[in-house]
């Protein structure tokens, strides 16, 4: 229990470093619009390119629910402070959480196959899965960088916050 719970203060860091990667990436600097509901699904682009990963590498299953469970209470909280009502508060998550596994799973396929230097249909993945008008390009461009980043990541790499590397 001890051994977790320095997890899970390395697991807080590394959502922290999501938080931080999604607000002030170059791809949202270049992006016009800046709701937060395309904050959102940034940020739900990076965390699955970090539970992609962490899958990928075979990581305790303990460890990904933790990160999955806390944005869902941050998705809770942003609901009420934006105000919406407890009572229509599982609906409104419901949805989102349904789209962000939706995406997990799809995108977990895709990154596979980017991994394995397949050709994909990211692109065309990303039109359909982004509400807003992007430059696919830039983030097609954008989540490939980091797959191939994330690949070459070991282990302790990755707890010591070694990824979203935009240079």
């Amino acid at each position: 229990m001890i051994f977790f719970s320095l997890k899970k203060k390395k697991l807080d860091n590394i959502y922290s470093k999501i938080g931080e990667q999604s607000k002030q990436s170059f791809f949202l600097k270049k992006t016009k619009n800046k709701d937060a509901s395309l904050f959102v699904e940034f940020f739900q682009t990076n965390l699955i390119l970090i539970i992609w990963y962490m899958k990928s590498r075979n990581f305790e299953n303990k460890n990904i629910d933790y990160l999955i469970n806390k944005y869902i209470k941050d998705l809770e909280g942003l609901v009420i402070e934006l105000g919406g009502s407890e009572t229509s508060l599982r609906k409104k998550i419901r949805i989102i959480i349904g789209n962000f596994y939706g995406r997990l799973y799809r995108y977990s396929i895709i990154f596979d196959e980017i991994e394995k230097k397949k050709k994909t249909d990211l692109k065309k993945i990303l039109k359909k899965n982004f509400k807003y008008p992007l430059k696919l390009d830039l983030l097609e461009e954008y989540i490939k960088k980091n797959i191939y980043q994330l690949i070459q990541l070991d282990e302790n790499e990755f707890w010591n916050l070694k990824f979203f590397n935009e240079k």
